[in-house]
């Protein structure tokens, strides 16, 4: 079963949506389409999607924030396309096969602690995309060269057992309080989980981290065949 692994301690807009949609997603997905929004909170990107001409659906575990996106989703149901949102587990999706012509699983696997569940939401992501639907995957990469998280890595292993692995405190400088875990992917990594997708496009970028770090990351653009 999917765990929250702290982010349901998030009310409102407070769950961290940091990271920006790259414009590769918008050449390889056109208006218009039908789009699988993975761990929406309080439904940033579905929102922006939408002003665009997209529809929309947002999902999330977390009952709070997607109440949140309901209420916003009240007020610009005539803008753009449409939008709607639910509360569902990503290993276990309410949807019907071939449902979708888009994923966006965007900083949302960094969220997902065991490699056996990351597994199940990509089974589930390739299952509800439509044949040549197209899986947008962008997250977090393992960063070495920076000494921060280089000495989280090395701290938490002992107690994550997986290297990559490591628990986000309250403070930027790694003190205080726990306030979630994440995980931080190798290329190999997510080449490995998107074995049954056909991938169109693998570059490395720059994302922003909930304590506003700046710090390498991956997108994966990939079709269903």
């Amino acid at each position: 079963m999917e765990t929250d692994n702290g982010w349901n301690q998030f009310k409102g807009k407070e769950t961290p949506s940091t990271v920006e949609i790259h414009e590769s997603f918008f050449k390889a997905v056109p208006k218009n389409s039908h789009v699988l929004d993975f761990g929406c909170a309080w439904g940033r990107v579905a929102f922006q999607l939408q002003k665009l001409g997209y529809n929309v659906t947002g999902f999330d575990l977390n009952i709070n924030a997607v109440n949140t996106a309901l209420e916003s989703a009240k007020l610009c149901e005539n803008r753009g396309g449409k939008v709607k949102f639910n509360k569902a587990n990503a290993m276990d999706l309410p949807y019907l096969d071939g449902s979708f012509d888009a994923c966006i699983i965007q900083a949302f696997l960094t969220t997902i602690t065991a490699p056996l569940d990351r597994i199940k939401v990509l089974s589930e992501a390739h299952r509800v995309l439509k044949k040549n639907g197209i899986l947008y995957l962008a997250d977090f990469g393992l960063n070495w060269k920076n000494l921060h998280y280089r000495e989280m890595y090395r701290r938490d292993y002992i107690s994550t057992m997986e290297l990559g692995t490591f628990i986000v405190k309250e403070d930027s400088k790694a003190l205080g309080e726990d306030l979630f875990t994440v995980h931080h992917y190798t290329r190999k990594e997510l080449i490995d989980l998107v074995k049954d997708f056909t991938v169109e496009n693998f570059h490395e970028t720059v994302f922003t981290t909930f304590h506003g770090n700046r710090t390498k990351g991956y997108i994966v653009i990939a079709r269903r065949s």
